[in-house]
């Protein structure tokens, strides 16, 4: 497993992994017609998160399945206002959704209709990352069909949040599935 590639010479890039940089998975906790509240998370010395817990009982990471080849990415902008001093954090999630079984198309409905969702990402550098502990908002949402038989449907989704604190990384030390087993009244689909 490789630690950098290199995109232009003379720089390095130490989040790549076999020349690829970019999303290995993405979860989404998110309800239809009510908000999937966190309702506390915990920080490491370090500003990891080590903790949280979900405010409701029974509430599940969904994995999302995104499209191989797409332009699934986690971008993050700062803007800064010299008059206040203050900083704000503007998050971007965008991936698509394959929608070769029914589960798709309702994922993507479940996530378009959501009045906030929470999602994960590991990127592949094997690091996890909650993206917006605010909750993300949808900023567009496309569904596509090709018009010959066997092309695929596809459901794109652009994802927006505004936060006071850049993503914070998840203290992942073993599986994503034994962290969640800690935190209370959130489980996972599958890893």
């Amino acid at each position: 497993m490789g630690s950098n590639c290199v995109v232009v010479n003379g720089l390095n890039l130490s989040s790549c992994v076999n020349n690829v940089p970019g999303l290995d998975g993405v979860w989404v906790l998110t309800t239809t017609g009510t908000t999937a509240d966190i309702s506390t998370i915990s920080y490491d010395v370090d500003g990891k998160i080590d903790g949280f817990t979900g405010a409701t009982s029974d509430l599940e990471w969904k994995k999302i399945d995104i499209v191989r080849n797409s332009p699934a990415a986690l971008n993050e902008s700062v803007a800064v206002s010299l008059a206040s001093l203050g900083f704000d954090f503007q998050t971007q999630l965008i991936f698509t959704i394959p929608g070769l079984s029914n589960e798709g198309g309702q994922l993507y409905q479940q996530i378009v209709k959501s009045t906030q969702s929470y999602f994960l990402v590991k990127l592949k550098t094997g690091k996890f990352f909650f993206v917006s502990p605010s909750g993300m908002y949808v900023e567009s949402a496309t569904a596509a069909s090709g018009s010959l038989p066997g092309d695929e449907t596809l459901y794109t989704i652009t994802l927006t949040s505004s936060n006071t604190i850049s993503v914070p990384e998840i203290d992942i030390t073993t599986t994503l599935t034994a962290f969640l087993a800690a935190a209370t009244n959130t489980t996972i689909d599958r890893e």
